[in-house]
């Protein structure tokens, strides 16, 4: 089958959605994403998009681990007083 729509959405963007990463700074790089950094949208490539999901993921399940060790300890804490 032919895929004759695929990126048509990207021809319309100025230089086929090609510029500087605002994030890892690569330049020519597809920069299809909207992001916030510092109050302030910047366009991100797919890689920057990524790692930034992974972390936020990783951050998240750290703090749900923490969140469950902290009411753990709150009851030892009464019995020892």
């Amino acid at each position: 089958m032919s895929k004759a729509h695929r990126g048509t959405g990207v021809r319309k963007e100025p230089n086929h959605g090609r510029g500087t990463c605002g994030i890892c700074g690569k330049e020519q790089i597809k920069i299809l994403y909207d992001h916030e950094i510092d109050g302030k949208k910047v366009k991100i490539c797919k890689f920057c998009k990524a790692a930034l999901k992974n972390k936020a993921r990783r951050d998240a399940k750290i703090a749900k681990k923490a969140a469950a060790a902290a009411p753990a300890a709150a009851p030892e804490a009464s019995a020892e007083a």
